[in-house]
C-alpha cells in the first residue's frame, strides 16, 4: 500500500509532516505517483501552491509501513 505525504520544515518548530488523505492509498508506487502528478498543483490552495513552486513542501509517495508481511 502506498500513500502521498506532504513534507515541510520550519525554521523554528522543525519537520512538518502530514498524509494526503483526501486522495486515498495506492496499491502500487506507480499509481501513486500518477495521482501526485494529477493532483499537484491542480488542487493546492493559493498558499500550498505558492511553498511548492518555491520548494518548501514537497509531496511525495511513500510505502506504508506495516502494509507488506516482514521478511523472515
Amino acid at each position: 500500500m502506498w500513500a502521498i505525504v506532504a513534507v515541510s520544515i520550519q525554521l523554528l518548530s522543525g519537520p512538518n509532516v502530514w498524509a494526503v488523505t483526501e486522495e486515498g492509498t495506492f496499491e502500487s508506487e506507480a499509481a501513486c505517483q500518477s495521482a501526485l502528478e494529477g493532483a499537484v498543483p491542480r488542487t493546492l490552495t493559493d498558499a500550498m501552491r505558492i511553498a511548492w513552486e518555491e520548494g518548501e513542501l514537497k509531496y511525495i509517495c511513500i510505502k506504508v509501513r506495516g502494509s507488506t508481511p516482514a521478511p523472515n
